[in-house]
């Protein structure tokens, strides 16, 4: 390994994990909030390096940062003759999120380790169809291969999507094949993105081929009352069923875009092209 590329350690990724969660606190009325979300990018040589351990770092960085809540916690304002109790940290939701994430950006090489953290979000999207409601401000701190870290903050789309839990239930199954080879995807989720993603992008289902495809391409959704299946084009490049186009959601004008939310049906077997570089086999489970 060369000394100018330092590998990345399970120490140094719990760390930077610490460190993104004493960055920012919301000051509540009766409670300080932390941090409680970290996705964790790392390039695809690390990755298959941190691999045996990954879950064990999970683990390690649950417990310091348990630690360092509580340590938080502890401290308090003395003074002669007076007690102040300060307010307590507290996270929101269901504790702490740590998850990994292979990083399949154009600079990955250069940025060996990302972390992007950011509060969890317990609402519900304002409606049942319109899922880009609302943005969410996230910090992403990035590793360079010479050592400097750098930290940015940015806003993203449906924060909802990023923190809404799978049912157990499988809706449907994808099926394609990508630059890594044949795949299959189980939909657990009512609403799933799909695309190549970004550290600033979310997506469930994420795609390592061309960049044809864009980093959020499609949504997927089922009506919860019927049953049916939906999809939505969110792409540069289009999106075809059966090998008809389907109608674009995004409008762009002035560097801005506009969701319009156009949802067409999506049959329960069905051939989904992307920008006609890969399809996906959709099929949805028997009920």
């Amino acid at each position: 390994m060369n000394p100018e590329n330092p590998p990345v350690t399970p120490a140094e990724i719990i760390d930077l994990i610490l460190e993104e969660m004493r960055a920012e606190v919301l000051e509540m009325r009766y409670c300080n909030v932390v941090r409680s979300v970290y996705h964790v990018y790392l390039n695809s040589r690390e990755l298959r390096r941190l691999g045996p351990v990954m879950q064990r770092t999970k683990v390690e960085a649950t417990r310091a940062l348990n630690e360092e809540l509580a340590g938080l916690n502890k401290r308090k304002l003395r003074l002669p003759g007076f007690a102040v109790n300060h307010k307590r940290y507290e996270t929101i939701g269901d504790g702490w999120v740590i998850e990994f994430h292979e990083n399949t950006d154009d600079d990955a090489a250069e940025n060996p380790l990302i972390v992007q953290s950011e509060f969890a979000v317990l609402e519900t999207p304002a409606s049942d169809t319109d899922d880009r409601v609302g943005t969410d401000t996230v910090r992403i701190t990035r590793r360079q291969i010479s050592g400097l870290t750098t930290t940015t903050t940015e806003t993203v789309r449906s924060p909802n999507l990023m923190n809404r839990k799978p049912s157990g239930i499988v809706y449907a199954t994808i099926q394609y094949e990508d630059d890594r080879g044949s795949q299959s995807y189980e939909m657990t989720k009512d609403r799933i993105k799909i695309g190549r993603g970004a550290t600033d992008c979310w997506v469930d289902l994420r795609l390592h081929s061309k960049q044809d495809i864009s980093r959020e391409h499609i949504q997927l959704r089922i009506d919860s009352d019927t049953g049916k299946f939906f999809i939505k084009d969110l792409s540069t490049y289009g999106t075809t069923v059966d090998g008809r186009r389907i109608p674009s959601s995004i409008e762009r004008a002035s560097g801005e875009e506009q969701d319009k939310n156009i949802e067409v049906p999506l049959p329960a077997k069905a051939k989904i092209g992307l920008a006609g570089v890969l399809e996906l086999q959709f099929r949805a489970a028997k009920r």
